[in-house]
């Protein structure tokens, strides 16, 4: 009797401590998830997107760039010829040639809005044939803003989507 009493003590204790032990995973498991659910607050998105809209009229390449993402943006457009032909830009609003080759658009865009047309008149010489290749590219970045709240466009950033909770201060990270 002695010994069953023993053991129903430990059986006892160590259902005690399951017990005790399954309460505390679900706040376990709760911190460890990947997984968030609020409700209320604003819908958050990690990029732009933009779309370029351009046409041909006789030899000239007509170009806009619209913003179809849900953030603000400015872009950039760069045109690609051949080497045997030139081309002319004709004065069109907004747009800015800069060094590199690219040609800014002044301002940011806002979901839905679009640039004013860049238009690059081609000079087709005769020995060119009949059929020519313009090739248009186009950038953007997401609207910045610096520590007066002024916006600004950084060519150079690029989107990180992963998580990085980084190291304390003086601590080396080990894998």
């Amino acid at each position: 009797m002695k010994a069953w009493k023993k053991k129903g003590r430990y059986l006892l204790t160590a259902a005690a401590v399951t017990l005790v032990g399954l309460a505390a995973v679900k706040e376990t498991m709760a911190y460890f998830t990947t997984y968030v659910e609020a409700q209320g607050g604003y819908p958050v998105t990690l990029g732009s997107e933009t779309e370029i809209k351009e046409h041909v009229k006789d030899t000239s390449k007509y170009i806009q760039v619209v913003n179809t993402g849900e953030t603000d943006c400015y872009v950039r457009v760069r045109v690609y010829f051949g080497s045997l032909f030139q081309t002319e830009y004709l004065p069109s609003e907004g747009w800015e040639l800069a060094e590199d080759g690219y040609w800014y658009y002044r301002e940011f865009l806002s979901p839905g809005e679009e640039t004013t047309q860049l238009i690059a008149a081609v000079t087709v010489p005769e020995e060119a044939g009949e059929e020519f290749h313009v090739i248009v590219v186009q950038e953007h970045t997401m609207v910045r803003y610096d520590e007066s709240g002024q916006p600004y466009a950084d060519w150079e950033a690029d989107v990180d989507t992963t998580t990085d909770i980084g190291v304390a201060a003086g601590e080396e990270e080990t894998l």
